[in-house]
C-alpha cells in the first residue's frame, strides 16, 4: 500500500465505511508483526584457517 488515496472511502448512504478502514488496520498491523518476526537472511562468509579444508557452511 504504497499509493495514498487522498478520498475517504464511504457506503452508499453517505457514512464513511468503517469495516473497510478497520480491516485494513488489522491487515496492516499484522504484516508489521510479520515482518518484526521474519528472519534477516544471513549472509554467507567464506571460512578462513583450519576450517575452511573441510568446507561447510559457516556457523
Amino acid at each position: 500500500m504504497t499509493q495514498q488515496d487522498d478520498t475517504i472511502r464511504t457506503r452508499p448512504d453517505g457514512s464513511i465505511d468503517t469495516a473497510y478502514y478497520m480491516a485494513r488496520g488489522r491487515h496492516m498491523r499484522s504484516q508489521a508483526a510479520h515482518d518484526m518476526f521474519t528472519p534477516e537472511p544471513t549472509k554467507l562468509r567464506r571460512r578462513r584457517g583450519f576450517a575452511r579444508l573441510f568446507g561447510g557452511v559457516p556457523v
